[in-house]
């Protein structure tokens, strides 16, 4: 699947998680967390953009940018964690 398409199934199910077929070490994956609101200075809420997580194989999770690559190239997403088969 592409980076559009993770995008998609991720906001519509934010318990999906996703990894890339070429990802060798096994443990990796990452996640659309929950669409959220923060509230300004002013007192208004506005909506937060999607954030997407990434859990590494050391246990560490960070936000995740993928490379150009991983958004305009890539076709190897699948859902599912890396190391494992795809769901």
């Amino acid at each position: 699947m592409s980076w559009s398409d993770l995008l998609r199934q991720g906001t519509a199910n934010p318990t999906l998680t996703f990894a890339r077929e070429k990802w060798a070490q096994p443990g990796k994956f990452l996640w659309v967390a929950p669409r959220e609101t923060v509230t300004a200075p002013t007192g208004e809420e506005y909506p937060l953009c999607a954030t997407v997580y990434f859990k590494d194989a050391d246990d560490v999770v960070k936000p995740y940018q993928p490379s150009m690559d991983g958004m305009t190239e890539a076709d190897d997403w699948y859902v599912g964690i890396s190391g494992q088969p795809p769901e």
